[in-house]
């Protein structure tokens, strides 16, 4: 279902914490997980669960950083 490139660009997305968070939030276990990231087969709904919450992990991570920098220019940038 997803090629390779796409499992490996999603994994260099994902925080250092990634894999522990999706175990957290979809109940599926961390070896399942890991055989995603490795392209190795798994059930196909499985594979939507992690690809899903991994999407969503790696997109409140992007508007964090940008929430804080934003917020460290905004410190930066005010005159005392």
């Amino acid at each position: 279902m997803f090629t390779r490139e796409e499992v490996k660009a999603f994994k260099d997305e994902l925080p250092l914490k990634g894999i522990q968070m999706i175990k957290s939030r979809t109940g599926i276990s961390r070896p399942t997980i890991y055989k995603f990231l490795e392209g190795e087969e798994i059930r196909l709904h499985l594979a939507e669960k992690i690809w899903k919450e991994g999407w969503l992990i790696i997109q409140e991570m992007k508007e964090k950083r940008a929430e804080l920098k934003r917020h460290a220019e905004d410190v930066l940038n005010k005159e005392y």
